[in-house]
């Protein structure tokens, strides 16, 4: 649905901000032209002696007293206005001149001298002689309608621009009436409706941003309801199995009390993993992060395998040799997680006679690698990456000594990813699968 702003869009407002921003322009620079140009009552002298010297020569014409018919022969024939007023005598060339009183009540009196002013559109020049004044004077009637001309065509101007202008800025605000419907689609749920911005600009940004936004969110929900799925499906086996045991005969409660036990296990630990999981994907970047040395990080996991740890081994290396220490900047508690993850499955996956789990950690450029080696099956190629999506197995089983829940390793791959790292599978130089974590070098 298209919402109506009226004078709240963006579109007008841009308008009348560029409409006043010419507007303002066009008064300052057209009142400094004027003003520049605006005819001065005290004339330069050399122009008041041209017009001193032009209407004494016009008057001595005329004569003093004044001869009408020749004034009025003079104004005819240089296309002047004339006016006389003295005793007995008020002409003028023509009945639409200001009268005296006219140019009275504009100046209060005529100054001795030069006198030049303008009433209305008429610009006159006063002559007094004796008992007579004289006022030469011409209309600027087609110099106003020149002005006035030149005044249309301007607004016109400006009409037009601003029409242009908002054409143009309709063209340029285009794309938010696309993000707007964009918006919109992905209100109703299409998580798969892409914008296209066109020009490669900000708002293309923004159309790019907004297309990868929606298809992480698409994402997201396409796992979580997978993964809604899984765990229905995988919650079914163990309750099963207690199921099973709870209709056991009283004579073997005691093998169906252990077998229950070990499936509530289970279920605490995937309803853990899960948790955990869910976390990581809401944390944005709020891991409680320090600085610590691997060694003692990978030692403080490796010790709490007491059964198991001398099926451990653990060696820390450098290309060059030397002794060092490594630090990493993580999250002490979920990096713990992760290493005790890969060392579970890396147990389960080798026999005891196969050989130990080898853990090492060393420097790679500006990566601090550790890497988890077993002596198992090893990871076919075509599976490398899908072992770590949540409740994917290999062998598709169900057998807890052996597969788990299928959750470790998908929780792996988000603790790495949380911290900038990453993670993957490679074979063993011996056979097996080798598990590499890389995290950011402190």
């Amino acid at each position: 649905m298209r919402t109506r702003y009226g004078t709240h869009s963006v579109y007008w407002r841009l308008l009348v901000i560029y409409a006043v921003t010419c507007a303002l322009i066009i008064l300052v620079l057209g009142g400094g032209f004027k003003y520049a140009i605006k005819p001065r009552v005290i004339l330069k002298s050399a122009i008041i002696a041209n017009v001193q010297a032009y209407t004494d020569s016009l008057i001595r014409e005329i004569g003093t007293p004044p001869s009408i018919d020749m004034a009025d022969s003079l104004g005819k024939r240089l296309g002047l206005d004339i006016q006389i007023w003295g005793p007995g005598i008020k002409w003028r060339s023509s009945p639409d001149l200001p009268s005296l009183e006219d140019y009275k009540q504009k100046y209060g009196h005529i100054i001795q001298g030069l006198n030049a002013g303008r009433v209305g559109t008429r610009w006159f020049y006063f002559e007094p002689r004796g008992e007579f004044v004289y006022v030469v004077s011409v209309s600027n009637g087609p110099i106003q309608w020149v002005h006035y001309e030149m005044g249309m065509i301007a607004l016109l101007v400006i009409l037009t621009v601003l029409a242009g202008s908002f054409v143009l800025l309709r063209l340029l605000l285009k794309p938010i009436r696309v993000l707007i419907s964009g918006i919109t689609e992905v209100g109703r749920g299409n998580f798969d409706y892409r914008i296209h911005a066109g020009h490669r600009d900000e708002f293309a940004e923004i159309g790019a941003a907004f297309n990868q936004m929606t298809g992480h969110v698409r994402e997201m929900l396409v796992r979580r309801e997978r993964l809604l799925v899984d765990v229905s499906h995988e919650l079914r086996t163990p309750l099963t199995r207690i199921r099973l045991a709870l209709e056991m005969p009283s004579s073997d409660w005691e093998t169906a009390r252990d077998s229950i036990a070990e499936d509530v296990q289970e279920l605490d630990g995937m309803i853990k993993d899960l948790l955990e999981s869910s976390r990581l994907e809401a944390l944005h970047g709020q891991l409680k992060k320090e600085r610590v040395a691997c060694n003692a990080l990978i030692e403080s996991v490796t010790g709490g395998f007491e059964e198991e740890n001398s099926r451990l081994r653990f060696k820390s290396k450098e290309n060059s040799g030397e002794n060092f220490e490594l630090y990493w900047f993580v999250d002490v508690a979920r990096m713990k997680m992760l290493l005790n993850n890969l060392i579970e499955n890396a147990l389960k996956q080798s026999s005891a006679d196969a050989g130990p789990v080898e853990i090492s950690v060393a420097k790679n450029g500006k990566w601090v690698e550790l890497l988890v080696c077993d002596h198992g099956p090893g990871v076919p190629e075509s599976e490398k990456e899908r072992i770590f999506e949540a409740f994917y197995r290999i062998d598709g089983s169900r057998n807890r000594e052996t597969g788990g829940v299928g959750i470790g390793l998908s929780l792996c791959r988000k603790i790495a990813t949380a911290h900038e790292g990453t993670i993957h599978v490679e074979d063993a130089p011996g056979g097996g699968a080798c598990f590499i974590v890389r995290i950011p070098d402190c």
